[in-house]
């Protein structure tokens, strides 16, 4: 009796183990496909299937950057040990060559995973249906350390049509820091002062390019550069703002103005012209892909450079700085800098202009690529992912005391400054704006001279570009192809017509035979739509 009741336990211990082994898949003692499941007793989190994923990233603070060898990139090795993915990212200075690249990779069917774009290429590629339908993915759910970046009413207002979630934003830092730079020392050996009007700047850059400042004895130097990339005239050229155009787009006298096709644009092609005849810009201007000009800056070859919103030219504390690379070959270099006219605003207040885009093709294919890649976005928008792709690894890069980070600068100078601030790749997700996080970085290498520049800099007189809305010409028109004829005819006018007496010619082709007109006439009802206090008369 006794040997029928042992026999009955051990049956009934071998039925439950059966039962257990069942619930978890496992019915012949082999181990679970799902991470071994079956081995913890089923109580830690089946891990996801390894993934491969590939990326194209694009940012201006991308110039001369190298990701370091994977035993040594951090970032990259934490990324896969975390999410369980080989990932592979491609990255460059944002431009014409980016997206050549990325769109014959598009074309030839090796569709990143995840990529960014600028505004009006992500148009295009969602007009052509590359892009896919993110709904489904990009939620305050799914990624909640991305909406401490930005709102769902930006999200919603960037995006083509209503109703429709094609595009993120990627987030952006919301001041700008846009501003000219000079030479200081050059003003000070020519006894020259800090000019304030665009008389006395264009002197300043005639005596820089014909003066010696730099005392080698020979005719070398130039007043300034920029940086055309073979495409356009940039907003480097301070005719633009001398002209009353700030950046792309304004609100004046209660109508739109497009401030790169107004009809006193000729007055901006008159005054390059002029300078340009002068003798006073770099010649290659037009053919230098960024950074050149600012290469051309360190190498003491101009003496007046723009940057459009890297805060980081003219300061002693980074190691590839222009002012830093300037100082290697003349101690005497002084960059510093500067609002060169009598204008009473310099810039505005930034809006969204890159877009994080997934490709059709992996949203159809490879769903589970599209989710992990946007579940590693939100960890780089977190505050780990955050910390680490800006400051480095806790306790050796930077130290943490409550919402105070503190860096630890000869570890982050030795393994990341002087790398080639190689963080940037990964940092392209979100600025470096601690503050959004509630935090405050402690930065010793700031010192009270670059305090000063970065309090001018900030200081500049900017406008907001309001409302937030995302202005979408109307249906089957695709303004980076309008952009593209425009730069044509800046260009034309500057090197062939070597004047801007063309220009309302060129204008009125853009406005019907490129369907300018109907562009305008459409973002003036987009902005009509959204307007609360007045409303816009119709464009011109």
């Amino acid at each position: 009796m006794q040997k029928k009741k042992k026999k009955a336990v051990w049956l009934g211990i071998a039925a439950l183990m059966l039962l257990a082994a069942c619930s978890n898949g496992n019915t012949g003692g082999e181990k679970s496909a799902e991470g071994n499941a079956g081995e913890t007793g089923g109580n830690e989190p089946a891990k996801p299937a390894k993934l491969e994923l590939n990326w194209s990233v694009a940012n201006n603070m991308l110039a001369n950057v190298t990701l370091p060898s994977a035993d040594q990139d951090f970032v990259k090795r934490a990324i896969e040990e975390k999410f369980n993915v080989d990932l592979k990212i491609d990255y460059m200075v944002f431009g014409e060559e980016y997206h050549a690249k990325l769109n014959a990779a598009l074309a030839g069917g090796s569709a990143p995973d995840l990529f960014i774009a600028g505004g009006a290429e992500s148009q295009k590629y969602i007009d052509d249906g590359i892009a896919a339908n993110l709904s489904a993915f990009f939620t305050e759910t799914t990624l909640p350390h991305y909406f401490k970046w930005v709102s769902k009413q930006e999200l919603d207002a960037y995006q083509l049509k209503q109703g429709e979630f094609t595009r993120a934003i990627l987030p952006f830092q919301r001041n700008t820091y846009a501003s000219w730079y000079i030479r200081q020392d050059w003003l000070d050996k020519l006894q020259l002062k800090p000019p304030t009007n665009y008389e006395e700047l264009t002197n300043v850059l005639t005596q820089f390019t014909k003066g010696d400042p730099d005392g080698n004895g020979k005719a070398d130097t130039y007043g300034f550069t920029a940086a055309g990339n073979g495409l356009s005239l940039p907003f480097d050229f301070p005719q633009w703002l001398n002209n009353g155009f700030v950046a792309d787009f304004m609100i004046v006298d209660d109508a739109y103005v497009d401030n790169r096709t107004d009809l006193k644009v000729e007055g901006v092609l008159d005054q390059v012209v002029d300078w340009i005849d002068k003798g006073i810009v770099d010649p290659d201007w037009f053919l230098n892909k960024p950074p050149a000009h600012h290469d051309k800056a360190a190498q003491g070859k101009v003496g007046m450079i723009f940057s459009p919103g890297d805060k980081t030219v003219a300061l002693d504390s980074v190691a590839t700085s222009v002012q830093n690379r300037a100082k290697a070959l003349d101690p005497n270099a002084d960059w510093k800098p500067i609002y060169p006219l009598d204008k009473p605003i310099m810039w505005k207040y930034n809006v969204p202009e890159s877009s994080i885009l997934v490709s059709t093709a992996a949203a159809e294919k490879q769903p589970e690529k599209v989710k992990r890649s946007l579940e590693i976005v939100d960890w780089l928008t977190s505050e780990e992912g955050f910390l680490l792709t800006h400051y480095g690894q806790e306790g050796k890069h930077y130290t943490k005391d409550g919402n105070k980070v503190t860096l630890n600068v000869e570890a982050f100078e030795a393994d990341i400054a002087k790398a080639g601030n190689w963080l940037n790749v990964y940092g392209v997700f979100t600025p470096d704006e601690p503050q959004v996080l509630g935090m405050e970085l402690i930065d010793s290498r700031i010192s009270e001279h670059d305090r000063a520049i970065l309090k001018t800099i900030e200081g500049f007189p900017k406008h907001n570009a309001l409302p937030p809305v995302s202005l979408v010409p109307p249906e089957g028109i695709n303004i980076g192809d309008f952009r593209k004829e425009m730069s044509k005819f800046h260009v034309k006018a500057i090197l062939d017509d070597k004047s801007g007496k063309n220009w309302p010619q060129y204008r009125e082709e853009l406005m019907t035979k490129y369907k300018g007109r109907d562009i305008f006439t459409e973002y003036t009802k987009q902005l009509n739509a959204v307007l609360k206090d007045k409303q816009l008369r119709a464009f011109e």
